[in-house]
């Protein structure tokens, strides 16, 4: 028997799959539910029935699994960056060996029950704020407030994120001053509907090793108003800043950088180092 739209049932969470979502069993087939932790137990309504399988969403959580945790972000379950932030770092590291396993056994087809698979490596610190690159798409807010945020899952719609606990906190400053300086000098968002405004994304990158920060600002043209001014606000408050660019993106287009970058200030890069060799990252560097 399938499942339909809008089915509701209690269910157990048995585990993860790959891409965050819980997945539990239902009348013989497999549904995925996103923001679900291993061991919930839930009631849960269908929003998409397929013949083999559906997706779900959580309608309650009436028991929590042992490894559900409260998530220290205001806006982790609309925001299409993180899926993990109510789980332990201990249940997520247990997760991530199982996609390892499942990959093995699913995709590769092998017999796991003799293979013997290490744990993943579980980081001693940094378990936050780690990321040393971060994209940013700027928009507009229900309010008409410059922001900068992440997608929601699927969707062109930024869900504005001031604070986000994946990236050093002083790339989190620097994107709110960038917003902030937009406001103040009418420097518009561009619309991907209407193919209008300047300014895309911002693109911050922060050396490892070196602490250097790249800030590029991907436009619709290469001429930004009150650069000069942006350059020396910008320095002014964060001294690590090493150059700031503008990356050039015309073109209608789902893909972020194009393939024209100008530098406002500084050489155009930052120097860092990766497994004992000096580099030099710039926006195009991986």
């Amino acid at each position: 028997m399938s499942l339909k739209k809008n089915q509701i049932f209690e269910t157990t969470i048995e585990n993860l799959s790959s891409d965050g979502s819980g997945v539990a069993h239902v009348e013989g087939q497999a549904v995925f539910v996103p923001g679900a932790a291993p061991g919930d137990v839930i009631r849960c309504r269908i929003v998409k029935a397929l013949k083999s399988y559906a997706f779900g969403r959580i309608d309650a959580i009436l028991a929590p699994g042992p490894g559900r945790v409260a998530p220290d972000c205001a806006v982790c379950t609309p925001c299409g960056g993180c899926g993990l932030r109510h789980l332990s770092y201990a249940t997520e590291c247990e997760a991530k060996t199982g996609f390892v396993r499942d990959a093995f056994a699913r995709l590769g087809g092998f017999d796991v029950s003799s293979f013997e698979f290490s744990p993943v490596l579980a980081l001693t610190d940094h378990t936050a704020h780690y990321r040393n690159k971060v994209q940013l798409p700027v928009g507009l807010d229900a309010d008409g407030h410059v922001v900068t945020g992440f997608y929601a899952g699927r969707t062109h719609r930024i869900v504005p994120c001031p604070d986000c606990k994946l990236q050093p906190d002083v790339l989190n400053e620097i994107g709110n001053t960038l917003c902030d300086f937009f406001a103040a000098h009418n420097i518009q968002p561009y619309d991907e509907q209407t193919g209008k405004g300047l300014v895309r994304h911002v693109f911050l990158r922060r050396g490892v090793h070196s602490g250097q920060i790249m800030v590029c600002l991907v436009c619709t043209r290469a001429k930004l108003p009150h650069a000069e001014e942006l350059c020396r606000t910008l320095t002014a408050q964060f001294s690590d800043i090493a150059t700031i660019l503008i990356n050039v993106n015309a073109r209608n287009t789902n893909v972020i950088l194009g393939s024209e970058t100008h530098t406002l200030y500084g050489p155009g890069f930052i120097e860092d180092t990766l497994c004992g060799v000096p580099v030099q990252l710039g926006p195009l560097s991986f």
